[in-house]
């Protein structure tokens, strides 16, 4: 009986204490919700300018892409332990694109139906600036500014 209890006992501690683990996968520019086992207390993203985390509540939480490449993400619970580490991985959006190459010089569409230039980061400089001044401008003549 003794022996039974101390087995239940270092398994409910292994499990409190055990993080899940994985990896979270956001596309560039949009957002994914994590929905958590239990309540947070704290949250950190290791690379704000990979992806971004937003608290909705203590178990429910935003992730959006900002720029290529990978991260981790940390929640720990109200005991302080981890309830959640994981990576974050921030992918291209390729669904409806299409990309123009001449010769060194790279410029993205998004085609759904009518095709317009959709800015990438790894698109050339002044395709990119021109087309994020062109919707910067439009995002200020409508108030959004």
């Amino acid at each position: 009986m003794k022996m039974r209890g101390l087995v239940l006992a270092l398994a409910m501690t292994a499990l409190a204490g055990e993080a899940l683990a994985g990896e979270v996968q956001v596309a560039l520019d949009q957002s994914r919700s994590i929905t958590l086992p239990s309540s947070a207390s704290g949250v950190v993203i290791g690379n704000p300018s990979v992806a971004g985390v937003s608290v909705q509540n203590d178990r429910l939480l935003f992730v959006t892409g900002r720029s290529y490449g990978s991260t981790n993400l940390i929640v720990v619970g109200r005991n302080g332990r981890p309830i959640l580490e994981t990576r974050v991985t921030v992918i291209p959006d390729e669904s409806n694109v299409v990309m123009v190459t001449r010769g060194a010089a790279t410029q993205r569409f998004d085609c759904t139906p009518l095709c317009r230039r959709r800015p990438d980061i790894s698109d050339d400089q002044q395709s990119f600036s021109q087309t994020n001044e062109q919707i910067s401008a439009r995002a200020s003549a409508a108030g959004g500014q």
